[in-house]
């Protein structure tokens, strides 16, 4: 389980970072869901004891509005998830 995330910037425009602290090292799927619930960014993400960092780019063709990102571990439990707005 996660003890620290944020996703960031929040609204964001072409862009999106993550960041993640973690007690053990973990492999994770991330899913960027749009408001229909269509996964529209999938990405497999080994997240290793400390802090973690990762970014999304190329989002600017992304519908303005909300979506939701969710990170999962590899048997599909949910360790974080969280509204995400885009400009």
């Amino acid at each position: 389980m996660p003890n620290h995330f944020s996703a960031y910037p929040n609204p964001f425009k072409d862009s999106l970072s993550f960041e993640v602290e973690v007690d053990t090292n973990i492999s994770t799927i991330v899913k960027i869901v749009n408001p229909e619930g269509k996964i529209i960014k999938l990405l497999s993400w080994n997240i290793k004891q400390g802090i973690n960092k990762t970014s999304l780019h190329d989002l600017q063709s992304l519908e303005p509005g909300d979506y939701l990102v969710e990170i999962k571990d590899m048997k599909g439990n949910n360790l974080f998830s969280a509204k995400l707005i885009k400009e």
